[in-house]
């Protein structure tokens, strides 16, 4: 009688399994579908800033196919090169959507910065105030 019990739980463990299988792979496609959405269509800039990273993995992922030893064909490295232009284009429109709708944003938008203490930010914010009047 344990041999039956035993059987009957790997039996439940592959199913579980199986199922964690299905959603997975049903997850992922969902993700696959998210399609950035139009910069005009944002407002705010914590929404922009979302994208960032998206984008940035976009840049890393024609780097990568166009560096190191490849043997793909001429039009293929093109399409990457074009695409590479492409998001890079894009990224800078996304950086400067922020720090329109963000004017006191310090730094660039989706890169890492070390903390900065509140009077520091403030002598930034201002130097930055200053340099934008005098233009």
């Amino acid at each position: 009688s344990s041999g039956i019990n035993a059987e009957y739980g790997r039996n439940e463990e592959k199913n579980v399994g199986v199922l964690n299988r299905l959603y997975l792979q049903s997850y992922y496609e969902e993700q696959k579908k998210k399609k950035r959405p139009p910069l005009h269509t944002l407002s705010t800039a914590a929404e922009v800033r979302k994208w960032i990273p998206h984008i940035k993995g976009e840049i890393n992922f024609c780097l990568h196919h166009l560096s190191g030893v490849r043997n793909y064909p001429e039009y293929k490295i093109n399409e990457f090169k074009d695409r590479l232009e492409y998001v890079k284009k894009e990224y800078r429109k996304w950086v400067n959507r922020v720090l329109e709708l963000d004017p006191d944003y310090i730094g660039t938008p989706g890169d890492h910065h070390a903390y900065i203490s509140k009077r520091k930010r403030e002598e930034l914010l201002t130097e930055k105030h200053e340099r934008m009047k005098q233009k």
